[in-house]
């Protein structure tokens, strides 16, 4: 159970109605890291932009996105988060080899080289918040600058989500079969 209790969506005001709706919309409901955020609508209304920006206007592919996010759910310890992304990443084509290295914070020597520079980059961001240069030059070189720059805004809104899903204790979905954990 959660620290905070959901948000009534019966007291909401109008404008607050039209953010639960934004966030329904997608996700199929009000649930998770927005559970706890629509206690606050307009910071719910911005966090949910950011997500639907990586989710329809970014340039990493999904399998890519999915794994960043799996990669960051797995630093920052966040099983929600972590069953909700496995599941979608499975769904976006990310190699379940890759998803079990991350699980299980193993080696990664079977991964491809793209794969391995995902989740090196974003565990050097999260344990470091630094990359070296040579990190930085293998990054530019496979992904670019632009789809850099995402790896980096998307490995720290998913950062915001897991302290949000840790601060407030949030547990891992029910709906979803127990295999989905780590």
């Amino acid at each position: 159970m959660s620290r905070l209790p959901p948000p009534d969506r019966d007291a909401l005001s109008s404008e607050d109605l039209a953010v639960w709706d934004r966030i329904a919309a997608v996700r199929g409901g009000v649930r998770g890291p927005f559970g706890v955020l629509m206690h606050v609508p307009q910071l719910a209304d911005r966090v949910r932009g950011l997500e639907d920006y990586f989710r329809f206007d970014g340039e990493l592919p999904g399998a890519d996105r999915e794994l960043v996010i799996l990669a960051t759910a797995r630093e920052m310890e966040a099983r929600y988060a972590w069953a909700r992304h496995e599941h979608r990443a499975h769904e976006e084509g990310t190699r379940a080899a890759a998803v079990e290295a991350v699980r299980t914070n193993g080696a990664l020597d079977g991964l491809t080289k793209r794969e391995r520079l995902l989740v090196e980059i974003t565990r050097a961001l999260l344990r470091t918040r630094r990359l070296t240069e040579e990190q930085y030059a293998e990054a530019t070189a496979e992904l670019g600058s632009r789809q850099l720059i995402e790896l980096v805004g998307l490995a720290g809104h998913y950062s915001l989500v897991g302290l949000t899903l840790g601060a407030f204790d949030v547990p891992a979905p029910d709906d979803l079969p127990a295999s989905y954990t780590f």
